[in-house]
């Protein structure tokens, strides 16, 4: 029996020494390589949520049986926590007043609104979910909103939504991309604004035609100019055949191995085509006069080539007063936070919040900063 007992502690203590290189290799490795020279590494960033989980249930079934062995898991943690700690926010509570402050919050929303739309529904349904929609962003009183998969049309039967919201928000100026256009109807990113847009213009972020492109505004408020950016960077454009695949694969009924293919081919172009996104974009970035703030879908976890490329030297403001995981999509798996606000270092964040709102496959986030004097 003990050396029963000796074969399964080396065989768990081997599973586990292997689970922690492959943890701390993707940890290093993730942030540093753009997913075009090594794809799959992207996968290992996209599944890290799942590799800590084991490696902390590692930790716990060596204190329970072997307790000096615990030690490992503990170790690769604390090595790896720059890139552990951008997956939770520990802020329950977020501050109300501070008086060491220019002026009055800026309340910030970011949201991708599917284009106002459940392609399975009626148009009756669609007007309804326009309106709710429309309505819960009007209560929330942004000062600055981001919209992405946003919809609008010029003809009759049809929304203008892009005048609509401005009237109905109180929100008079903006920015639209308007990057796909088709009889009169129009789709892309846009930016509303409370306080003037003294300019405007879009940022490339392929050579080729790509669907998606990136905005920009410079807002003045009193005194000070910042630049907001908005963004959808590549989607892996997943259909509802896709979707059930994934039910199927999550479900270990996946039969097929040509949809699997079709799946990992769809994944494989996204990461390639984000990672060369996230580089011109941060460089933009970077460029920029005026403190800045980004708000946007990137279509990629916080473990990714795309968020750490994007958010260097910025602040997270989920991360600064968030609270949990921060689930942005709806879909898929419950760890998916893929949408983000991002705030210059001249910034406080202030509060940070995800309503829960299922008129879309994401969730809106909105946040209140102030600049430092």
């Amino acid at each position: 029996m003990k050396g029963l007992k000796k074969v399964v502690r080396a065989v768990l203590l081997s599973l586990n020494i292997l689970l922690l290189l492959v943890f701390v290799a993707t940890s290093y490795a993730v942030p540093q390589l753009q997913p075009g020279k090594f794809w799959p590494l992207s996968l290992l960033g996209l599944g890290f949520p799942f590799l800590l989980l084991l490696v902390l249930a590692f930790v716990v079934f060596w204190i329970l049986f072997y307790f000096k062995y615990a030690f490992l898991g503990i170790v690769a943690i604390a090595v790896c926590w720059p890139f552990v700690h951008v997956l939770f926010a520990f802020h329950p509570f977020s501050e109300k007043n501070d008086l060491d402050f220019k002026d009055e919050p800026v309340k910030v929303m970011s949201y991708n609104v599917h284009y106002f739309k459940n392609f399975d529904s009626t148009d009756a349904a669609n007007a309804l979910l326009r309106n709710k929609i429309i309505d819960f962003i009007a209560r929330e009183q942004p000062d600055i909103l981001c919209l992405q998969e946003f919809y609008t049309s010029e003809n009759p039967n049809d929304f203008d939504n892009k005048a609509y919201l401005s009237k109905k928000l109180k929100l008079h100026y903006r920015y639209f991309s308007s990057d796909h256009n088709y009889k009169n109807n129009h789709s892309g990113v846009i930016l509303y604004s409370r306080y003037p847009i003294v300019q405007a213009g879009k940022l490339k972020l392929l050579k080729d035609n790509d669907k998606e492109i990136a905005i920009y505004g410079d807002i003045k408020k009193g005194e000070d100019t910042l630049r907001v950016f908005t963004a959808h960077l590549q989607s892996i454009y997943l259909d509802n055949e896709d979707m059930q695949q994934i039910e199927n694969i999550k479900k270990q009924k996946d039969k097929d191995l040509r949809a699997t293919k079709k799946i990992t081919r769809k994944l494989r172009t996204a990461f390639k085509k984000r990672g060369i996104q996230a580089n011109i974009f941060a460089q933009k970035i970077k460029e920029s006069p005026y403190p800045v703030l980004i708000c946007g879908d990137f279509n990629d976890p916080p473990t990714s080539y795309t968020y750490f490329k994007i958010k260097d030297g910025l602040k997270d403001a989920f991360l600064e007063k968030g609270f949990g995981i921060g689930r942005t999509f709806s879909e898929i798996s419950p760890t998916l936070r893929i949408d983000y606000i991002f705030a210059d270092p001249a910034f406080k964040v202030l509060d940070f919040k995800i309503p829960h709102k299922s008129y879309s496959d994401h969730f809106p986030i909105v946040s209140r900063m102030m600049m430092e004097k």
